[in-house]
């Protein structure tokens, strides 16, 4: 399952590894085909970035996106529970499905991290893995308008990992999504705002409860992750 594994590793922050995934990324999309040509095509067109840009204007992009924006992290949690306490509960439940699988985090971040997520997708046959990614379609595809919103290159993986989704987006769900959150960047009090409730005291979700049982989606997600886990081990 090496498409999942790619799309992955161009998501973290780029270096020179990036350029020879990118060099690499045409025979790897062909090979196993579990893409369409127009999207490895477009993928390939955004990824030409890597090998005519500086490394070190992609890195500056990519701080200024993932790092920066907050409607563009590449935490899924986050873009559910925000820094509630039920995101933490969450990253609890999630990192005892990559220890059921015998997977352990070697670096410094945290579970929900998309990377990683895909990752251990990659580890799944595709079907389960299609599967794990159309739980988190909607969000996926709001980060991918928010992208395109802001020209950025990093859109097309976006648009091809969407397409090895098993379910289709929810329109209405991510023109919810843009309407809380453009994708622009943020200004520099809207930043400071952030941080200010980042380390509130009271910061339950708005829409209270505790655990990811409040959060269907997430807890399908964490059920299917599960149930393919308990197969292997039957």
């Amino acid at each position: 399952m090496r498409t999942i594994k790619l799309l992955g590793f161009l998501l973290t922050y780029p270096d020179q590894d990036h350029i020879k995934a990118a060099e690499d990324a045409a025979d790897i999309l062909q090979s196993e085909k579990w893409i369409s040509q127009q999207t490895i095509e477009k993928l390939l067109v955004g990824l030409q970035a890597f090998q005519s840009r500086s490394i070190l204007d992609i890195q500056e992009e990519y701080v200024a996106l993932f790092d920066r924006t907050p409607s563009l992290s590449l935490h899924l949690f986050e873009h559910i529970h925000g820094d509630s306490r039920d995101r933490g509960q969450a990253m609890v439940d999630l990192m005892q499905v990559y220890e059921d699988a015998g997977l352990f985090i070697d670096h410094d971040e945290m579970p929900d991290y998309l990377p990683l997520f895909a990752e251990y997708l990659s580890t799944l046959s595709t079907e389960e893995a299609s599967d794990n990614l159309g739980s988190v379609v909607n969000i996926l595809s709001s980060i991918a308008e928010r992208l395109k919103n802001r020209d950025s290159f990093y859109a097309s993986i976006f648009d091809a990992l969407i397409e090895t989704a098993a379910r289709q987006p929810d329109k209405e769900a991510v023109a919810k999504f843009l309407e809380s959150a453009s994708g622009e960047a943020p200004s520099f009090q809207e930043l400071d705002t952030a941080w200010e409730e980042q380390f509130a005291f009271d910061n339950q979700s708005l829409e209270g409860g505790q655990g990811t049982g409040d959060c269907p989606k997430i807890r399908d997600m964490l059920d299917r992750m599960n149930d393919v886990t308990n197969q292997e081990r039957a």
